[in-house]
Order: C-alpha cells, then sequence, then structure tokens
C-alpha cells in the first residue's frame, strides 16, 4: 500500500511534487480554530495500518507545532504504522547553546517534542553550526536533504556565466558543491554577526570579470540584514547586479536598501517556505530521503 501524505502548512506545488515524486497516496485533513483560539484537527482519509507522512514546513512554529503534533498523535491512535515529517524548513536549529546566562537551549528542546511525536524526520538543508548533525539533537532517524543539485539546475538552466558567491566561511564546502555542479567559479565572503539584525560583511570576489553574473547562495533570508551587506559589497566590485539565491526565504519584506540598489537583480528561492521569490523546486532531494526513511521504518515494523 502505498504510504499517505497529509499537507498541513506547506507550498502547494511542493505538495503536489512530493505526492508524484513519492508515489503516495495524499490524504485529507481538516485544521480548523476553536473561538478560543485552540486548535481541532481532524484526519478524514483513514490511516489504519498505512505508512503515514506529514508535509509541514515550521517557518512559523509557535503557531504550527501544536496542530502538527495533534495530527501525529491522531495518526498513532487510529492505527498508523509510522508517523514520519518532512519539515522543508526546520525550525529552531540556530538557538545550539545558551549565549547568555539562562537562555533555553531551544535546538535541543525542539528535537525532544518532534522525537516523541515521529518515528522520523526529513529536512532540507538546516542550520547546523555548533550542531554538527541531526543525530546529535534527535532521537529518531533524521536526514538532512540538500538543495545544491536542484539550484544547481535551475542556475544552469538561467544564468549565462554565472560567479558563484557564498556569504560565510561556513557555507564554503556547500558553495563549492554548487560550483562544481555548475561548472562555474566561486568565492566566498566573511560575516561577522554583532547582534540578531548587525552583521559586516568583507572580503574579495578574485577572478570576477565585467561579463560574469554575480549568483550569491545562502540558506536563509529573514530579515534582510545580511543580503544588504553582500549586496552592498558586491556592487563595490561586480559590473552586472547580482542574484541572490535563498533555501529558506522567511523575510515578508526586504529592506528597501536592497529593492532599491541597482545592484540586486532579484530574489529567487526554493519552495521549502512560501514565498513569491519561489521559482526552485526541491521535491526530489526531500523525496529521496524520505522513500528510504519509509523502507527501513516498514521493515522494522513487520519484524
Amino acid at each position: 500500500m502505498k504510504p499517505l501524505l497529509f499537507p498541513l502548512h506547506a507550498v502547494d506545488d511542493l505538495s503536489d511534487n512530493v505526492c508524484a515524486r513519492g508515489d503516495m497516496d495524499r490524504g485529507i485533513l481538516e485544521h480548523r480554530r476553536f473561538p478560543d483560539g485552540e486548535s481541532c484537527v481532524r484526519l478524514e482519509t483513514a490511516v489504519d495500518n498505512r505508512a503515514v507522512v506529514f508535509l509541514c514546513s515550521l517557518d512559523r512554529p509557535d503557531e504550527r507545532t501544536v496542530p502538527l503534533l495533534l495530527a501525529a498523535d491522531a495518526a498513532r491512535q487510529q492505527g498508523a504504522h509510522q508517523v514520519g515529517l518532512i519539515a522543508p524548513y526546520l525550525a529552531y536549529m540556530r538557538q545550539d547553546r545558551a549565549f547568555r546566562p539562562g537562555e533555553a537551549v531551544s535546538a535541543y528542546s525542539f528535537a525532544k517534542i518532534l522525537s516523541r511525536h515521529f518515528d522520523w524526520l526529513v529536512t532540507l538543508e538546516p542550520h547546523l553550526h555548533r550542531i554538527a548533525r541531526l543525530g546529535d539533537v534527535y532521537s529518531i532517524p533524521a536526514r538532512a536533504a540538500v538543495a545544491s543539485g536542484p539550484i544547481g539546475d535551475w542556475i544552469k538552466a538561467h544564468v549565462q556565466n554565472p560567479f558563484l558567491v557564498g556569504p560565510d566561511s561556513e557555507s564554503a564546502p556547500w558553495i563549492e558543491r554548487v560550483a562544481n555542479h555548475v561548472g562555474a567559479p566561486c568565492a566566498v565572503l566573511e560575516k561577522r554577526r554583532f547582534g540578531d539584525r548587525d552583521v559586516q560583511i568583507t572580503g574579495l570576489l578574485e577572478g570576477l570579470t565585467p561579463d560574469m553574473t554575480p549568483v550569491v547562495i545562502d540558506d536563509i533570508v529573514s530579515s534582510g540584514g545580511t543580503m544588504a551587506e553582500i549586496i552592498k559589497l558586491i556592487s563595490q566590485q561586480a559590473g552586472a547586479p547580482a542574484i541572490y539565491i535563498a533555501v529558506h526565504a522567511l523575510a515578508e519584506k526586504l529592506p528597501d536598501k536592497v529593492v532599491k540598489s541597482s545592484g540586486f537583480a532579484g530574489l529567487i528561492s526554493c519552495n521549502s517556505v512560501a514565498h513569491p521569490s519561489n521559482r526552485i523546486d526541491i521535491s526530489a532531494p526531500l523525496v529521496a530521503e524520505a522513500h528510504d526513511l519509509i523502507a527501513q521504518t516498514s521493515a522494522r515494523h513487520r519484524l
């Protein structure tokens, strides 16, 4: 029997593509709120003895986590033999240590919550800094799918003579992987962070020539502060405006100094989070990891 996919707070075309690529049946889920703000979740599709997968991006985790957990528990109570989660954007990974006395280390706390409700987890390019891998905080099988393939394919199809730019040293291995996929030169900048919205970007774009199109590839655009500094620096060194690619576009509005800059050609993002800039479909890497975990969990269930 095919796995059963319940989209919950997911981009429409991503839901369609995951269903098609993953050869999954689509389940129907009702989510509404009572007058007091509490969630009511109902699975309209029978799940008994099915492998159930929830597709839910957690870019607004405080409002989305509770209905997701209620839905997962409902599936378990109604007889699903496994309950997995595809979370294209995984929240609470940045707070991976206490930066000031008394702070909650939310990366670990959130991982414990999800691990209690799901058999496995797949996400896309999570923020891994001091945490080396998802298995260090998640007690369930957890996979980090990569977006370098879809991003590289988009660049090859839409950008002539690209020059790839990484925002910081942490991005270096990732940028080099995309550059190899595209067959393009690249450079990596240096970033110093002084606060949530205060960053400094430095570096030289060695190898960039006037006929090249700068393409910045970043994991997350939230406030747009880092983007603004990178665009400013590139404008001083490049002969063409830069395309900015984000795996996860969280910013509802870009800073005016970015939008109005002659050095900014536009924002392109993956469809992990709903955003007007969505152009790159990342269903393929998500489905590949999910299928592997579904098979492994089904094998354990049979034993």
